[in-house]
């Protein structure tokens, strides 16, 4: 299941992994969905908020990935990996647009291993550019990257998987070998919450919405001014 919000005179199309368990629980022509990081991401398509300039694609998984489990190994998966490649493979035909992968928490174990995947499988012109959102710490990137690549943080992620300071270690790693334009943005406003910080407040840029989507934004209209 996917779910489809269409920009304004898109130029490009954003893939997004969730983070958690990767269930949505999408229905059948389901449009909408609440969630502070995903109206976050619809954002991207709204000429009131952003340039609007983006499409944005919800990918459901239709079970939880690796539930209880302290590593989402399921992420790794060659069913979850043939997903993402449907998925992308999909929405390339249906809009003719560039499509972007953006994976949070851990959705960024999701674009590492696609990353491994379409290395080795010579698949790299399916993803036309990456945004790695409060990633996990085991997540990495290695060369080659040929498609832009941006990173976002919040400066006071509390939740011990998704450190700051590794997420920037990512970032350093990766403009040293990618030559085509990548950065690396802080997300420092929002409000903290008492529940899980792995499910809550700073990682899930709780009352930082718009300072998160005008930074993608940002980022977006580089690459397609």
């Amino acid at each position: 299941m996917t779910m489809y919000w269409p920009g304004k005179d898109a130029k490009a199309l954003l893939l997004f992994i969730p983070g958690g368990e990767g269930y949505l629980g999408l229905k059948p022509g389901q449009t909408e969905l609440r969630g502070q990081l995903l109206q976050t991401l619809k954002r991207l398509t709204q000429p009131e908020f952003t340039r609007g300039k983006l499409d944005v694609v919800l990918l459901d998984s239709p079970g939880e990935l690796s539930p209880r489990q302290a590593y989402p190994s399921a992420r790794a998966s060659s069913e979850h990996l043939i997903r993402i490649e449907s998925a992308v493979r999909f929405y390339k035909k249906k809009t003719g647009l560039p499509v972007w992968l953006m994976g949070h928490s851990n959705g960024g174990i999701s674009l590492t291993e696609f990353l491994k995947y379409a290395q080795k499988n010579d698949k790299m012109e399916l993803i036309s550019g990456f945004i790695a959102s409060g990633i996990r710490d085991e997540s990495y990137f290695n060369a080659p990257i040929p498609f832009p690549f941006f990173f976002i943080h919040h400066k006071l992620d509390g939740c011990y998987h998704t450190t700051p300071n590794r997420a920037y270690a990512n970032y350093e790693k990766v403009k040293q070998f990618i030559a085509v334009p990548t950065e690396f943005v802080y997300v420092v406003g929002g409000e903290s919450q008492s529940s899980d910080a792995c499910r809550s407040g700073f990682h899930m840029y709780n009352g930082a919405g718009v300072e998160t989507a005008n930074a993608i934004d940002t980022f977006m209209s580089k690459v397609y001014p």
